[in-house]
């Protein structure tokens, strides 16, 4: 993460987890830019090779994992509590 010692040493557990968070975040959007480049550049290269009816759409030829994954996976207040709920009779097991 990059962190100096003495910022690591002075980060309360809740910082440190929303630091890595953010640098986890960070890191898998690095990861998908690259191979979003590298898969239009295989696409550019793969099309101008094709005749134009042959030719598809780049999310269509070379598919990745997060072409079709919804977007907003956020929880309600609800499913939250539930969730709270459902871990707190875990524990006192």
């Amino acid at each position: 993460m990059g962190l100096h010692p003495d910022v690591f040493e002075s980060l309360t557990p809740a910082e440190f987890s929303y630091a890595w968070l953010g640098w986890a975040k960070r890191e898998r959007d690095r990861e998908r830019q690259d191979w979003e480049r590298e898969r239009w550049s295989v696409w550019v290269l793969t099309s101008i090779q094709l005749e134009r009816k042959d030719r598809k759409p780049m999310v269509e030829m070379f598919p990745m994992p997060w072409d079709n994954v919804p977007s907003n996976n956020m929880m309600t207040l609800e499913e939250r509590q539930k969730r709270v709920k459902q871990m707190m009779q875990c524990v006192k097991k």
